[in-house]
Parts: C-alpha cells; structure tokens; sequence
C-alpha cells in the first residue's frame, strides 16, 4: 500500500507542480496583455493630446483673426466716421467763406479809416 500511496503522491506532486507552470504561463500571458493595454492606451491618449493642443491652436489662430478683423472693421468705420465729419467741417467753412472774407475786409478797411 506504501508503493501505491507513494506513486499517488508522486502523481499529485507532478499535477500540482503542472498546474503552477500552468498559472504562472497564464499570469506572464495576463502580464503581457495588461502592458500591451497600457501600452496602447498611452500611444491613444498621447495621440488625442495632441490632436486636442492643434485644435486649441486653431481656434487661437481664428479669434485672433476675429479679433483682428473686428479691430481693423471698427478702425475703418472710426475712419470713415472722421472723414464724414471732416467734409461736415469743410462745407460748413467753404459755406461761411464769403461771410468770413466781408468780415475781415470790414474790420481790416474799418481799422484803416
């Protein structure tokens, strides 16, 4: 009964000892997923960093356009606003020239006599 309890126990140790080869091949596998996971998701995460700081730049780079063409659109318009009341000045001065030359001739002839 010896022998057989012996071969037994042999047996037992050898399926023991098969099964931790077993589980240590399927940890080292689950090790190698877990860092090709990792792995994949740096490169993805890295990628959509990325893509997020070139979207930010554009946008920047559009309202910075926006802002520019607003600025140049009010400065026109400022312009224009200006020359508007400039020629306003101008026909009210040519307008009142004659009137402005009688008065000078007048006072100017008038300090004469």
């Amino acid at each position: 009964m010896t022998a057989k309890a012996g071969h037994s126990d042999e047996n037992l140790l050898e399926l023991i000892a098969a099964k931790e080869r077993e589980l240590e091949a399927q940890v080292a596998q689950a090790r190698e997923q877990a860092r090709r996971l990792v792995e994949s998701a740096q490169t993805a995460a890295a990628a959509r960093q990325e893509q997020a700081r070139r979207e930010a730049a554009a946008l920047a780079e559009r309202m910075q356009a926006e802002s520019a063409q607003e600025a140049a659109a009010a400065a026109a318009q400022r312009a224009e606003a200006a020359k508007v009341e400039a020629d306003r000045v101008r026909a009210r001065a040519a307008e009142r020239a004659p009137q402005a030359v009688d008065l000078i001739v007048k006072r100017v002839l008038g300090g004469l006599e």
